[in-house]
């Protein structure tokens, strides 16, 4: 999947670093870099986590002004999020996912995701320096130097979506909606979906007297750029401030990059109609059988652990 990812953004290779678990690549002045580890062998068969990451910007004094500009950009995320490293004082793009041999549809969807995320996080430098005069994450190829022109796939990431996002959501119709309906049946307190076009479910949340958590996945709400799909959206039932729920956009999305919750790494936590919210778009580009019931199962995992954290977090604040 690495080497995939290396093919489908036809890499110019006088800015690639080869390392070890895969690669370094400038697709202009960012650097991106997409890896693997060794695996967990589990129940006959291998388990992988593919990761790239993009820088954006360094924070240096715009912190707060940069949080809260991505908790509103990441409403209309695709398949990464941001967070922030503290080390380096750097925002960066993120996505991962946990592969397996029988994972069919994640391989052109990682590959779809990181040529989507390098497009995003250059875009994003340049709205977030023009408005905040916010510092790009600038380097260098270790011997090429900084990369004085950007590649072509920076231009041409979007393209490859929009004339399949032109026509009617490919998953209008899809007869495994049924099957999303059996898996809501074991998990959800409640759901309801027309088989065809939707789904919207409910999870319990006990912690505020807020309403329970909800999920939707739709086929009638269109990406801005990338025309028509499958949107997802998770919604915390919490009554929050706009600046705390730009610290836990960058929180959570954290803290899914740096422990395993049981679930794809996809998509970002944001602000989504006041509330904090999950979202995640997938382009009718990548349009495949398993990409429904993939997505639902990764959804509902999510409002188990997001349930799970909240409830520690009231624990130790309560300690």
């Amino acid at each position: 999947m690495v080497k995939e990812v290396h093919d489908v953004l036809r890499i110019d290779d006088a800015y690639l670093a080869e390392r070890p678990d895969g690669f370094t690549y400038w697709a202009g002045d960012l650097a991106t870099s997409v890896t693997t580890d060794y695996g967990v062998f589990r129940q006959g068969q291998c388990t992988y986590k593919l990761t790239a990451t993009t820088d954006m910007v360094k924070g240096k004094g715009h912190l707060e002004e940069l949080v809260s500009a991505l908790e509103h950009s990441m409403d209309d995320c695709s398949f990464s999020g941001p967070v922030y490293d503290a080390p380096t004082d750097t925002f960066q793009l993120y996505a991962a996912v946990y592969a397996s041999e029988d994972e069919g549809w994640l391989h052109k969807g990682f590959a779809a995701a990181v040529a989507l995320q390098i497009a995003e996080a250059h875009s994003m430098a340049q709205a977030f320096g023009d408005r905040f005069h916010a510092t790009r994450a600038t380097s260098a190829h270790p011997s090429a130097g900084i990369r004085s022109h950007e590649d072509g796939s920076l231009t041409h990431a979007y393209g490859m979506f929009r004339h399949s996002g032109s026509q009617p959501s490919r998953w209008i119709g899809d007869p495994r909606w049924e099957a999303c309906g059996w898996i809501m049946e074991r998990s959800a307190r409640s759901f309801e979906t027309d088989r065809s076009t939707f789904l919207k479910a409910e999870f319990d949340w006990r912690l505020t007297n807020d309403g329970l958590m909800t999920l939707e996945v739709r086929t009638d709400e269109p990406h801005p750029t990338l025309g028509n799909g499958l949107h997802v959206t998770l919604v915390v039932p919490m009554r929050l401030s706009a600046s705390a729920i730009g610290h836990l956009v960058i929180d959570l999305n954290t803290h899914e990059m740096d422990e395993y919750k049981r679930c794809h790494t996809l998509g970002s936590w944001c602000e989504h109609g006041g509330k904090l919210a999950h979202r995640l778009f997938v382009p009718n580009a990548l349009y495949d059988p398993g990409v429904l019931e993939s997505v639902c199962v990764t959804m509902t995992t999510r409002a188990i652990w997001t349930h799970e954290w909240f409830e520690e977090m009231k624990a130790r604040a309560v300690r």
